[in-house]
């Protein structure tokens, strides 16, 4: 005899899969109607609940997975901090893999966290994941929210920074203060946050009225040394460039220290704006005016929904967008006079 699926039950009834699942076991967040029908649909199609195999189901380890795309950024250290502090404190415990840009090790990393039995998980995706890749955790049917990265097409739980706004304003500020040829630099192709953040910064500039130069961004690996590698090819953009808006702090801090080693001061010569606020841009020579959009806030919002999502949140998945603020620092500048 054919096993019935609660995917076969929730198509019937009209409903979601998590909600056949919590009808069935007379969840209270179910109302009443909707439990009926969930009841009728299952019995039309012959559907047998065996209480054993959902307690072994329903059996909590209360524990967290967490999947990050590269720990070696410190954005990513600093929101899996931020995610152990809250975990700790509702007395849940933590399991970390770094997934180091790696599809095969994301895999193998997906497939540990199911084994060892995660209440829910949160995940950063690696460059070049597809929906089908996650597919793994549909099927186990396992809570997930996504943070900082979101996959196109992947209709998700999503908590990141607003990047569209972020780098539109930082830019629209640059052309305020005077700059006329700007340009995008470091973080590869391949991931929404560097999408998002080129969209906003093209919006400024079309909406600015200034042209853009050729080529007008330059991919680099996140690091200090990535932004430092960019420097030559950007000064020898003619006309020259006055300001560049970097994919992140790390990406800013090389670049600065490039235009040191060349004789143009940050902040003077040169208008240098970072994403993410990390403690070190304050302290940098010169401050680095930054898109804050703590690591911190990321996590917090994201375990939140994890959270919910494991205590009965039956709502269509939500996209979360923290608002980036422009943190304005010596690093940004109007245009120089010479």
């Amino acid at each position: 005899m054919k096993k019935v699926k609660l995917s076969e039950i929730a198509l019937l009834a009209g409903v979601s899969r998590s909600t056949v699942s919590l009808a069935l076991r007379g969840s209270p967040l179910i109302a009443s109607p909707t439990a009926e029908r969930v009841r009728e649909a299952a019995k039309e199609l012959g559907y047998v609940y065996n209480r054993t195999a959902a307690a072994l189901r329903n059996r909590k380890t209360h524990t967290i997975g967490l999947v990050e795309a590269n720990f070696k950024n410190p954005f990513f250290a600093a929101m899996s901090e931020s995610v152990e502090r809250e975990i700790e404190q509702r007395g849940k415990a933590l399991l970390f893999v770094d997934s180091a840009e790696s599809i095969e090790k994301q895999r193998k990393a997906l497939k540990l966290m199911l084994e060892h039995g995660v209440d829910g998980l949160l995940l950063c995706p690696v460059k070049h994941t597809t929906k089908e890749d996650l597919s793994i955790l549909h099927h186990a049917g396992i809570p997930f929210v996504l943070f900082s990265r979101y996959i196109p097409g992947l209709d998700a739980d999503y908590v990141g920074g607003a990047n569209v706004q972020g780098a539109y304003q930082a830019v629209r500020r640059m052309i305020q203060l005077g700059h006329r040829r700007v340009v995008f630099v470091g973080g590869e192709p391949y991931t929404t946050p560097w999408m998002d953040r080129v969209e906003g910064f093209r919006k400024a500039v079309e909406e600015g009225g200034i042209e853009l130069p050729a080529p007008w961004y330059f991919y680099s690996e996140v690091s200090v040394a990535g932004g430092a590698s960019k420097v030559d090819e950007v000064l020898q953009l003619e006309p020259r460039v006055t300001a560049a808006l970097c994919y992140s702090d790390t990406v800013a801090f090389g670049f600065m220290l490039g235009l040191e080693r060349r004789g143009i001061l940050p902040g003077r010569d040169f208008a240098v704006v970072g994403f993410d606020d990390l403690p070190e841009s304050k302290l940098w020579r010169p401050p680095l005016a930054t898109l804050a959009c703590p690591p911190s806030r990321v996590g917090s919002v994201a375990i939140q929904m994890l959270l919910e999502r494991l205590e009965g949140d039956d709502r269509p998945p939500r996209r979360v967008e923290i608002q980036s603020m422009l943190i304005e620092r010596e690093s940004l500048c109007p245009v120089p006079k010479s």
